[in-house]
């Protein structure tokens, strides 16, 4: 009888801990879920903060690039999230939406150019200089 309140306590306390272990592993796999979606095309954010373009994707490896051309290969795991193309990304030179698989001319200036982040966005001369390096 004297055990009977001890088991209670460590019942109670255990419970917790099992309810949040669930939602943890049902959140890691979703996770893994839309990793294992992404494919050649898709731009992405890896957990470091590097943003690229799967070019090449094998079992759990892609090859990402970046906006210079470089290209770098990546564990599957270290990519954190798909990256949504912002609004002037997805605009075309007359304002119109791009086409899919349309390419859209990099050195043209947004209508606002105080959103722009510095370093983010390559020129198309900038990527030909470092590719002739």
């Amino acid at each position: 009888m004297e055990l009977l309140p001890l088991l209670l306590i460590f019942a109670v306390l255990l419970l917790p801990m099992l309810f949040m272990s669930n939602r943890q592993r049902k959140a890691q796999r979703e996770q893994q879920e839309r990793i294992s979606q992404l494919g050649v095309g898709d731009e992405v954010r890896t957990h470091s903060g590097f943003y690229g373009l799967i070019v090449e994707e094998y079992d759990d490896l892609v090859v990402l690039e970046s906006e210079d051309g470089t290209q770098s290969k990546w564990a599957r795991q270290a990519i954190a999230m798909s990256v949504d193309p912002t609004p002037e990304e997805e605009l075309a030179e007359d304002g119109t939406p791009a086409a899919p698989g349309e390419t859209v001319d990099s050195t043209a200036t947004p209508a606002d150019a105080s959103d722009e982040v510095p370093g983010v966005t390559a020129r198309d001369e900038d990527a030909d200089a470092r590719r002739e390096r």
